[in-house]
């Protein structure tokens, strides 16, 4: 039997770990790519609930619920 290969060969993360790959959009519009990474999952959970209670996205809700509640 032959082996296919497309591209580079897959990497697979340990058990309770996750191949992790972020880019982030800056105020002036560049993008930044980061190396994929193999982090723990506790750590990938903890990371994803922070950026999103300091999004602005979560803050715009957040202030328009102050201003119905008043």
């Amino acid at each position: 039997m032959t082996e296919r290969r497309f591209g580079r060969k897959a990497r697979v993360p340990r058990p309770g770990y996750a191949l992790v790959s972020v880019s982030a959009r800056d105020a002036n519009g560049f993008v930044h790519h980061y190396d994929e990474i193999e982090a723990p999952l506790g750590s990938l959970r903890e990371s994803l609930a922070i950026l999103h209670l300091h999004s602005s996205e979560t803050d715009a809700a957040h202030c328009g619920e102050e201003a119905a509640s008043s």
